[in-house]
């Protein structure tokens, strides 16, 4: 296999035809057209199924381009790292990130880290590890920030604490809700929980089974801030929002924190990368500038980012 191969095929896969494909490579149809076929050829397997509506691929170019995204990755980190070696950094990082953690550290950390490698392009993906797992597997994501990976996961991904921080019950203001002060007050609320799916039971008992209650009938799931935002202002919904998103100024205004007794769960909030896989120089740079964004906040003598971070505790 070279690598010029494995390129075409990841090109046809994300732009979803031979043509298109060509057109974004510079070649011509019959050119990508042989370089596959030579490609599978040297295989001895069908990559690709072609018929005139269109190409599919087959369960052995499914299984390619996996690898193939995860090979060409590799060397084009390889080769800016190299680049990095001789003159000042270039290249891409391309970083997943759990949406209240972009809302609260994101803006900062970016700043910082353009003001040292100003010719590093970056590409943000905001979603919760469910919903970047994909990417992050095959390469297309450096890493993540966010929840760990669930325990089924760390065979194949490592992940780097950064902090834990608590989180709160959150309703629209004038909720009829909003001065209950107990779970056993909201088991017949509708809920909207930000969490993947596969969490559903582990979260349920830790809200609710773990005080003797029972989980709630109604609790449905989103993975954006700005979906859960517009759906808690219009609707009686209850959620749970990490504290320092509570106290981000746009979310402040329009949802509030139920004072309930109980403890919730802390949420942990780490660097999920590939394991086995080194990060670059410039990955490690834009780690080292969002953990020192973190200690800041938590240490600022601000007292509105250190009403924002009060409930954050940074693992050394």
């Amino acid at each position: 296999m070279k690598v010029h191969q494995l390129n075409a095929l990841i090109t046809i896969a994300d732009t979803g035809s031979i043509r298109a494909a060509a057109r974004t490579l510079g070649l011509s149809p019959a050119a990508l057209t042989r370089t596959i076929r030579d490609l599978e050829a040297n295989l001895h397997v069908p990559l690709v199924n072609r018929s005139a509506t269109g190409i599919t691929f087959t369960e052995y170019g499914r299984s390619l381009i996996v690898h193939a995204r995860l090979v060409v990755g590799q060397i084009a980190q390889a080769e800016a790292e190299i680049d990095a070696m001789r003159h000042a950094p270039a290249g891409k990082l391309t970083v997943g990130v759990t949406p209240w953690v972009a809302f609260a550290f994101l803006p900062e950390t970016t700043r910082r880290f353009l003001e040292r490698m100003p010719d590093v392009q970056l590409e943000f993906y905001e979603g919760l590890l469910g919903v970047v797992q994909p990417k992050l597997r095959d390469g297309t994501i450096d890493f993540v920030i966010g929840r760990p990976a669930p325990a089924t996961m760390q065979s194949e991904f490592r992940n780097v604490p950064l902090f834990v921080t608590h989180s709160t019950v959150v309703a629209r203001r004038g909720h009829p809700k909003a001065h209950s002060r107990s779970l056993a007050e909201l088991t017949d609320a509708t809920w909207l929980l930000p969490w993947d799916l596969s969490s559903q039971d582990s979260h349920a008992q830790i809200l609710f089974k773990r005080y003797g209650l029972s989980a709630p009938k109604r609790i449905h799931f989103v993975h954006s801030v700005a979906i859960t935002l517009a759906q808690l202002v219009n609707s009686d919904m209850l959620s749970i929002f990490p504290w320092p998103l509570v106290e981000i100024d746009m979310v402040r205004e329009r949802v509030c924190a139920l004072p309930i007794g109980e403890d919730l769960e802390e949420t942990s909030v780490g660097i999920i990368s590939r394991r086995g896989q080194p990060m670059s120089s410039v990955a490690e740079c834009f780690v080292h500038c969002l953990r020192d964004v973190v200690s800041d906040d938590v240490r600022s003598q601000n007292p509105e980012r250190r009403r924002m971070f009060h409930s954050i505790e940074v693992v050394a």
